[in-house]
């Protein structure tokens, strides 16, 4: 496909994918959904030629992925995350890992994947989708009791790293790429420590920069900080580290660190993150062969119900144990865990490493992530009145 060709279509589908989302978010519709339903409707069909870019798609989502988190830490005071600091970390860790668990298991048994292929789509399908959860609780202006929003939206954000780490690190072990168990023990907390590491220094170093170098231009600040960004997060991958620790590191300290022209860099950040988020979305929406997807509900059916009213349930009341929090919390927790983009961005990996049945996973994936986009995001506020949450 050509160049020119490809920036019309893509430019094309975001511009009306915007004009629908507006008056579609009134009904709590994920901006994701529709971005990737513009771009599944366009691609691979009648209208252009079949878009089937897997790298090219992973590394565009990957970077897109990495600033959105960015982002999401950058407008994250500490202040709103102390109260539930405990239980969003043992959500977005343990109950992570018992999820991946619990749906590689069952999988291994009703489709025709392997235990260690069950627990790669477990691990890709674990983690909860950071934008879905700022749209639509943003979109509802839902204030909840037992600060239960903060919850998700922390839980969504601090999740994807650990996610990430367990799909590169099931994908190794089908390649056979790793090694033995030390290999992987060792890969897991050089992903967390060296990714953390650098974006701490990094960003200890900013504050420093902020104290001593004055910004005659405003508009420079920012554009500072993405330049910083990038060197910071492919610095870290490149020593090892995870990106996405990386990404959100970095952000949540700078967003706690007082410096000139700091809400001109918070509105540039939310500005380019909307793109990254289209952008990402729609070429993701490119990349699903909508012929596939009926021929893949036929197995992921049963995943996708064990996954919603199964694995996530368990994951979260377990993860609750050491905490006293209603059960009622508890309970829609463990309902809205919504699935994003970030599964499908996950599911991408294993396409571009030649992971056995890397097709059937990716196109399982995706019926999870639009069954969850739907469901969870037009029963938020029903399910938040049903366990009377609302705060009045």
């Amino acid at each position: 496909m050509e160049s020119n060709l490809l920036i019309i279509i893509v430019s094309g589908v975001i511009a009306c994918a915007v004009l629908i989302y507006n008056p579609a978010k009134t009904y709590g519709a994920p901006a994701a959904l529709i971005f990737i339903l513009a771009g599944l409707f366009i691609g691979n069909g009648d209208f252009m030629p079949a878009f089937d870019y897997p790298e090219q798609t992973e590394f565009i989502s990957q970077f897109a992925l990495s600033l959105i988190i960015f982002t999401g830490g950058f407008h994250t005071p500490f202040s709103r995350i102390k109260p539930i600091l405990g239980e969003g970390l043992v959500l977005a860790n343990i109950g992570v890992l018992l999820t991946a668990l619990l749906v590689g298991v069952f999988v291994s048994f009703v489709t025709p994947l392997t235990l260690l292929e069950g627990l790669l789509l477990g691990a890709i399908v674990s983690s909860t989708d950071a934008a879905a959860t700022y749209s639509i609780l943003e979109t509802k202006k839902l204030k909840l009791k037992y600060n239960t929003d903060k919850t998700l939206e922390f839980e969504s954000a601090a999740n994807d790293p650990m996610a990430m780490i367990m799909t590169l690190m099931f994908c190794m072990m089908l390649t056979n790429s790793g090694g033995g168990a030390g290999t992987y023990v060792l890969y897991f907390f050089q992903q967390l420590l060296i990714g953390g590491g650098v974006a701490f220094v990094v960003a200890l170093l900013l504050k420093q920069i902020f104290k001593r170098i004055k910004f005659k231009e405003e508009n420079l600040k920012p554009v500072f900080i993405l330049a910083v960004l990038l060197v910071t997060t492919l610095g870290a991958e490149t020593l090892n580290g995870n990106i996405l620790v990386a990404s959100f590191v970095l952000g949540l300290m700078l967003g706690n660190t007082e410096f000139v022209y700091k809400q001109t860099s918070q509105k540039f950040f939310s500005t380019i993150s909307w793109l990254a988020q289209a952008l990402m979305f729609v070429i993701l929406g490119l990349q699903i062969f909508p012929n596939v997807l009926f021929d893949a509900f036929k197995i992921a059916w049963l995943p996708t119900l064990f996954l919603f009213l199964f694995a996530r349930p368990i994951s979260v009341i377990i993860s609750y144990l050491p905490f006293r929090q209603p059960f009622s919390k508890q309970i829609f927790v463990s309902w809205i865990g919504i699935k994003g983009a970030t599964p499908i961005v996950f599911a991408l990996v294993p396409l571009t490493m030649g992971v056995p049945n890397a097709d059937l996973i990716f196109n399982i994936t995706v019926v999870i992530v639009l069954s969850s986009m739907i469901l969870h995001g037009f029963t938020l506020d029903i399910a938040a009145k049903k366990l009377n949450l609302l705060e009045k």
